[in-house]
């Protein structure tokens, strides 16, 4: 037998619809006219259409993909605020390590014979060539040794132009940026003791550690008001021996 649609008429040639214009909209419960929706919404209890599923799962993440943003690892827990940042980690790495360093005693020399020349190797150095605590001890004497006391994220060149120029301004801003790093002069100054004497040296046997007051004595000198144990003169000049007589020789009246 062969199934064919067919359509009704009233007696007046209108087609009749009892059943098709008045079907019930479908449910989970009951049968009837299906409505499709093309993209997900919100509360609709329509059915979701073939193509509009698979727009809707093309923009959702696969079940062994990569998310490329996260605000929580699959704990829960808050990413930003349970865990540190590799940047994070390697400054406090290198904070540990110039600590552990300056505590051991492990801070590092170099030696340049002039401003000029440890000026041209920290401008082309890397940050890393240098910690906190090293020191840059100068040939050159009359200008102060310098240590570094702070290391920075960005490099900064600094053109020579005098030892004075470069002195004044770590007097004036308290330290110097050359390259990544900033240098503070040395608190023990140089001296040049080529004029100065060891403090064991004595005068006359008096150590020179103490102020030095030598008397007349000290040094076998007569007293200003003392008296002469011999002399050759008087006090006006006049030679002894010739201008006075002794008393030996004096003739008495008596003998006369």
């Amino acid at each position: 037998m062969t199934i064919k649609n067919i359509k009704l008429k009233n007696a007046s040639g209108d087609y009749l619809y009892p059943y098709t214009e008045n079907l019930p909209i479908a449910t989970t419960e009951n049968a009837g006219v299906v409505i499709l929706d093309n993209t997900p919404t919100e509360s609709s209890t329509n059915v979701l259409s073939s193509g509009g599923a698979k727009i809707a799962l093309d923009e959702k993440l696969d079940v062994s993909g990569t998310a490329l943003k996260a605000t929580a690892d699959a704990e829960g827990n808050e990413i930003t605020v349970t865990y540190a940042t590799k940047s994070e980690l390697s400054l406090i790495e290198t904070t540990a390590n110039e600590a552990k360093r300056l505590a051991e005693g492990r801070t590092r020399a170099s030696s340049f014979a002039s401003y000029a020349d440890l000026i041209s190797s920290l401008n082309t150095v890397s940050k890393t060539d240098y910690k906190i605590g090293d020191i840059f001890y100068i040939q050159a004497q009359s200008i102060p040794d310098l240590w570094v006391y702070s290391v920075e994220e960005a490099s900064t060149s600094y053109t020579y132009s005098s030892d004075a120029e470069l002195v004044n301004t770590i007097e004036t801003y308290g330290f110097i940026q050359i390259g990544y790093f900033k240098l503070s002069a040395l608190e023990s100054a140089k001296v040049d003791l080529a004029g100065f004497v060891p403090v064991t040296r004595t005068v006359n046997n008096k150590s020179l550690s103490a102020n030095i007051v030598l008397s007349a004595g000290d040094v076998g000198a007569l007293a200003l008001d003392g008296t002469a144990a011999k002399a050759t003169a008087d006090a006006e000049g006049n030679n002894i021996s010739q201008t006075y007589a002794k008393l030996a020789d004096v003739i008495s009246f008596e003998e006369m």
